[in-house]
C-alpha cells in the first residue's frame, strides 16, 4: 500500500498551529485606548467611544470580501527544462473532483529561459501585451509581492559530515543562480530548531553561514550504528552452523533489539517531522512564493523494517531454525506498528495549509548500498536492501510530491536539479479560482490540475486549505518575528519603554506605537469616518522559541468635518505588553480590517531588568 492509498484518519497529534500558538486570541493584552495626536480627538467621552464602536461593527459587518484561492504550477519538459507560453486555456482544474472554472491568470517568465513552443512553433510567450488572458499579480491576489521566501532546514541529527559537505557544495553552485531578488533564510535542526539568519538578499552571505556551519559538530548517530550491528550479527549468524543459526534464531533478545531500534528510530522519525512543520508554520502568513528545502539523510517510514525483513529471510522454515512462526502476525504486533506514513501525510498536509513548497534532499542518496558495504562478506539479502532503500525514499518523496515540489537525491547532478527547482521560482503559473460558498474555513479540498499537451511534467500542490479567520495575519506576525520578514505597507512604528514588574510579578513593557490616518481605509457613516483595526503580538525568548500570537481589535471614529485634518496625523495605542522573562525580541502585525491591508515589524527588546 502506497501512501497516497493510506486513508486520512483524526490521529491526535500536535498540529500546526498547536505547535505555533497560531491563530489564538488571547486576552493577555492590556486594554488599550486607540487615539489620535490631535487633541480634538484624544479628549472624545467615553461615553462618545461607546457609540462609535458600536455604529462601526454594524458598518464592518457588512463588508463582503470575494476571496480567490491560487494554484501556483510549474510545467516542464522531461529534461526539467521550465515551459513558458502557456494560456489559460492550456490549463484543466479539477477541485475535490469537480471541473473548476481558472477565473485568474497569471504568468511569471522571469528566469533566462528561452520561451519553448508549445501547440505552435509561433506561438507567442505570455505577457501583457501579448495574452488577453495574462493578468498582474496585483489582479490575481491584491497586495500579494512577487518575491520568493526560501528557507533552507539543515537536519544535522541526520546529517554525516561527508553527505553535508557534498549537499552544501550543491546548494552553493545552485544558489548563484537563484532569482537575486529572492530571500534566503537558514535553519537548522540540532537540538532544536535554530535561526542562523534572517532573511536575506545577499546570496554571497548565505554561502558564509553555510561555511560557518559546517563546523558545527555532529552527533554520534547512535541509532544507526545499532542498525547496522544488528543487521552484522544477522549476517554472521547464518554461516555459524544448525546449531548456532537455532540459537540466534530463538533469541528472544534479537527481536526485542529490533523492536527497540524501531520503536526509538520512530520516536526521532516524529521529532523531525514535527521540526519541518514547525518551520513551514513560520512562512504561512509571507506573501509571494515560499520554498522550503530540507536537507538531511531521510526518514524511514518503517524504521524497523528492513531488520524485520532480514531476520525472517535468515531463518524462517525449519532448516534455519524457526518453522512454526506467524511472520507476518508477528511483524504487525512487535514492528510494523512504528509507521511514520499518518505524520507524513499530517506533513504533507500542514505544509500546505501553509502554502509552503517541500523540497527534500537526501543527501545519503543510496541507503541501500550504504548498509551493504558496511556488512560482512555475506550482506543483507536483497530484499532487506531493497526494503531499506524504499522506506527513506518513500515519505519524502511523497511529501514533497504533495506539495509542489520533488524529492531531489544526493548525487553529481544535484547542483542541476537544484538549478532547475529556482528556475522554477521564476517560471510559473498561477491558476486562481472561487471556492464555492459552502466550504468551511480549515477545511482541505484535492486538486488536480492538468495540461493539454503531452509529454509536460506538471508540479502542483494536491490540496488546498481555506484559512481561517486571522490565520494569515498570525503567521505574518509570526515570520516577523522569525525572520525580520519586510512588510509594512501601513507605514507603523512602535517604540519600546522601561519594562516594569506588577504586584502579582508579571512583566509588562510598554509599547509606544503608531500608523499614518492617511493609510488607512475609513468607512463613513452617521456623520463620522469609522476605521477598524486588529493588532497581533507575539515574542521570542533568547532560545528563540515564539510564544503564542496574541490579538486584539480596535476601533477609530473621526467627524466628516475632520477627516482632512486628521489625515496628516497618526493614530497612537500604548501597547502594555505581558512578556516572558528572557524575552528578546517582539513582532507587531497590524491589520486594516476594511483594506484588509497587513503590515508588521519586529522590535528588539534585549535584556531587560524589570523594576516595581
Amino acid at each position: 500500500m502506497t501512501m497516497q492509498d493510506c486513508p486520512r484518519t483524526n490521529r491526535q497529534r500536535p498540529s500546526l498551529r498547536d505547535l505555533l500558538g497560531l491563530p489564538v486570541a488571547l486576552p493577555v493584552l492590556l486594554p488599550v485606548l486607540l487615539l489620535v495626536s490631535s487633541s480634538w480627538v484624544a479628549g472624545q467621552t467615553e461615553s462618545a467611544q461607546q457609540e462609535t464602536s458600536g455604529a462601526t461593527d454594524t458598518a464592518f459587518s457588512e463588508l463582503v470580501r470575494v476571496e480567490v484561492v491560487n494554484v501556483e504550477v510549474v510545467v516542464t519538459d522531461r529534461s526539467g527544462q521550465p515551459i513558458v507560453g502557456l494560456t489559460r486555456d492550456d490549463f484543466e482544474l479539477r477541485v475535490d473532483g469537480e471541473p473548476t472554472p481558472i477565473t485568474n491568470f497569471y504568468a511569471d517568465a522571469r528566469s533566462l529561459s528561452t520561451a519553448i513552443a508549445t501547440s505552435s512553433s509561433s506561438r507567442p510567450v505570455a505577457s501583457p501585451d501579448s495574452d488577453t488572458t495574462f493578468q498582474t499579480l496585483e489582479e490575481v491576489e491584491a497586495g500579494s509581492a512577487r518575491r520568493s521566501h526560501v528557507v533552507l532546514l539543515i537536519d544535522h541529527t541526520r546529517l554525516s559530515a561527508p553527505n553535508r559537505k557534498r549537499a552544501f557544495e550543491a546548494l552553493r553552485q545552485a544558489l548563484d543562480r537563484l532569482d537575486p531578488d529572492a530571500l534566503v533564510s537558514v535553519v537548522g535542526i540540532e537540538g532544536g530548531l535554530v535561526f542562523y539568519s534572517d532573511f536575506l538578499f545577499d546570496h554571497q552571505a548565505v554561502h558564509h553561514i553555510l561555511d560557518d556551519i559546517s563546523k558545527v559538530a555532529l552527533q554520534t548517530d547512535v541509532m544507526e550504528a545499532e542498525r547496522r550491528m544488528i543487521f552484522g550479527e544477522l549476517a554472521r549468524g547464518i554461516s555459524g552452523g544448525i546449531q548456532a543459526r537455532a540459537s540466534l534464531a530463538n533469541d528472544s533478545l534479537m527481536i526485542s533489539r529490533i523492536q527497540a531500534y524501531a520503536s526509538q528510530e520512530y520516536a526521532r522519525g516524529i521529532r523531525s517531522l514535527q521540526m519541518i512543520e514547525s518551520v513551514a508554520g513560520t512562512l504561512g502568513g509571507l506573501p509571494g512564493r515560499k520554498l522550503l528545502i530540507y536537507v538531511g539523510e531521510g526518514v524511514p517510514t518503517r524504521p524497523g523494517e528492513g531488520l524485520y525483513v532480514e531476520y525472517r529471510n535468515r531463518f524462517a522454515g525449519e532448516e534455519r531454525g524457526l518453522p512454526h512462526q506467524d511472520f507476518n502476525n508477528d511483524y504487525t504486533k512487535s514492528v510494523g506498528r512504528f509507521d511514520l506514513t499518518q505524520p507524513m501525510q499530517e506533513l504533507a498536509r500542514s505544509v500546505n495549509r501553509a502554502g509552503v513548497t517541500l523540497y527534500a534532499i537526501d543527501a545519503e542518496g543510496n541507503h541501500g548500498n550504504s548498509i551493504r558495504s558496511a556488512l560482512t562478506e555475506q550482506g543483507a539479502t536483497s530484499e532487506a536492501i531493497s526494503v531499506v532503500t524504499e522506506n527513506y525514499r518513500e515519505p519524502l518523496e511523497f511529501a514533497s510530491k504533495a506539495t509542489g515540489g520533488r524529492l531531489l537525491e544526493s548525487s553529481g547532478k544535484l547542483a542541476e536539479q537544484l538549478v532547475e527547482m529556482f528556475e522554477g521560482l521564476q517560471t510559473y503559473y498561477s491558476l486562481g479560482f472561487s471556492p464555492p460558498a459552502d466550504w468551511q474555513r480549515g477545511s482541505a479540498h484535492d486538486l488536480d490540475v492538468k495540461v493539454k499537451m503531452k509529454g509536460l511534467r506538471v508540479n502542483y500542490r494536491e490540496e488546498v486549505t481555506l484559512p481561517e479567520s486571522n490565520e494569515r495575519e498570525a503567521g505574518a506576525t509570526v515570520a516577523a518575528l522569525m525572520y525580520q520578514s519586510v512588510d509594512n505597507r501601513l507605514g507603523i512604528r512602535a517604540q519600546p519603554g522601561t519594562p516594569a514588574t506588577r504586584a502579582d510579578g508579571v512583566v509588562v513593557l510598554p509599547v509606544n506605537s503608531e500608523i499614518p490616518i492617511e493609510k488607512l481605509e475609513l468607512i463613513p457613516r452617521d456623520g463620522k469616518h469609522a476605521g477598524s483595526l486588529t493588532i497581533y503580538v507575539s515574542s521570542k525568548d533568547a532560545k528563540g522559541n515564539p510564544g503564542p500570537v496574541q490579538k486584539i481589535p480596535f476601533h477609530l471614529a473621526i467627524p466628516d468635518d475632520m477627516v482632512e485634518k486628521a489625515r496628516g496625523d497618526s493614530a497612537h495605542y500604548p501597547l502594555p505588553l505581558i512578556l516572558r522573562p528572557g524575552d528578546r525580541q517582539v513582532a507587531i502585525g497590524i491589520r486594516d480590517d476594511v483594506s484588509g491591508m497587513f503590515s508588521a515589524l519586529r522590535l528588539e527588546i534585549g535584556e531587560f531588568s524589570p523594576r516595581l
